[in-house]
């Protein structure tokens, strides 16, 4: 059984929450994130995302409990305000702000902080969409009757019907 079984056999807190200073069996956890605000967390490293939370096992009612009820704490409160970010009051009221994501957790000052990994993942899916849109077109075009009357003259496809590209450096253009 995986790590990231999302079954009722993790009962207590401690079978699923990491504590603030036990390392991770891992590099990458899953984690609820916030921005640092030294209004709210005290002095610590400014730009850097604080972990509220690592999780041991994907168990997504306990993840979800705990950000509903993060999500609930930042709507009590009365001080908005935040060194680097004019829209803070906006990004902490949206129903997205605390949620799970892939972090690597690094000790900075005595506080864990996270490097988010998420976003990696939603640049490959854009590629990859890009990609097979690109290649439906393709198919597409392949259907039109001028295309296969050029094929049987031809021998080849027209331009327009190939796909631009293949799997195989799919994301050199973002690196």
């Amino acid at each position: 059984m995986s790590d990231f079984d999302n079954e009722s056999e993790y009962d207590s807190y401690e079978d699923i929450v990491y504590e603030s200073n036990e390392p991770n069996s891992n590099r990458f956890c899953i984690a609820l994130c916030e921005l640092y605000n030294n209004k709210i967390h005290g002095t610590c490293p400014l730009g850097h995302y604080m972990v509220n939370c690592r999780y041991k096992v994907l168990n997504m009612d306990w993840i979800y409990e705990t950000s509903d009820f993060i999500h609930i704490e930042y709507q009590l409160l009365n001080s908005y305000d935040h060194d680097l970010c004019p829209n803070y009051r906006e990004i902490v009221l949206r129903e997205d702000y605390i949620k799970p994501e892939i972090v690597e957790c690094i000790n900075i000052n005595g506080f864990c902080t996270a490097i988010i990994k998420t976003f990696w993942i939603k640049i490959i899916q854009r590629a990859w969409k890009n990609f097979l849109k690109k290649r439906e077109e393709a198919l597409k075009y392949r259907q039109n009757l001028s295309a296969i009357r050029y094929k049987e003259m031809n021998g080849l496809w027209p331009i327009n019907c190939y796909a631009v590209g293949g799997i195989q450096g799919l994301l050199s253009n973002i690196l």
